[in-house]
């Protein structure tokens, strides 16, 4: 059964393993956090603490050790700014190079998108590059609606950029906590 980790809760070695399977890091692995695995676990870790605390790792449970892929999510609360500024998703996600095309993209977004209904998002921006057709068929796969295709002129390449409605579902006590939560903090 396949199942997230939070990073925090994934060895550095399992981490590490993970990274060295991309021969191209910057390229390929397209998560700052896990870029951070060369210079060791001390920085990894802090910068997840600090920055990146939505980082999880695709596992099965036969091979707990072994990481099949990666997500992240951003914050929710930057969503206004995806809608009216960015060419970006606020998901994140890749799947180590022996490990593709066996559909484990497909399920780890839809897990990533029921982690985001958790934290009471009602939708999600996701984007890839035009050129990346498996990536399109995962966000398609996980009823994602293309808005628009973009020219992002740092890379030079075509990006698409998809929104997906989700339905969280909140227990009556969470209904007031988050509209507490939002009141004080002008959400």
């Amino acid at each position: 059964m396949l199942k997230l980790v939070h990073a925090l809760d994934m060895s550095f070695e399992n981490v590490k393993n993970y990274y060295d399977s991309f021969e191209d890091k910057w390229h390929d692995l397209n998560c700052y956090a896990i870029t951070l695995v060369a210079q060791g676990s001390q920085l990894y870790f802090d910068y997840i603490n600090t920055y990146n605390e939505n980082l999880y790792y695709l596992i099965d449970d036969e091979n707990s050790n072994y990481i099949i892929g990666y997500g992240s999510i951003k914050d929710s609360r930057i969503l206004d700014y995806h809608k009216e500024y960015l060419n970006v998703g606020n998901i994140g996600y890749g799947i180590r190079p022996i490990e593709r095309k066996k559909g484990y993209g497909s399920k780890l977004l839809n897990l990533l998108l029921l982690e985001c209904e958790k934290f009471g998002m009602n939708e999600v921006c996701v984007s890839c590059l035009k050129e990346n057709i498996a990536s399109s068929n995962v966000i398609k796969n996980n009823k994602g609606i293309l808005e628009k295709e973009f020219f992002d002129e740092d890379t030079g390449k075509y990006g698409l950029k998809y929104w997906i409605k989700l339905h969280p579902k909140f227990s009556a006590r969470t209904k007031r906590l988050v509209k507490i939560i939002r009141t004080e903090y002008g959400l």
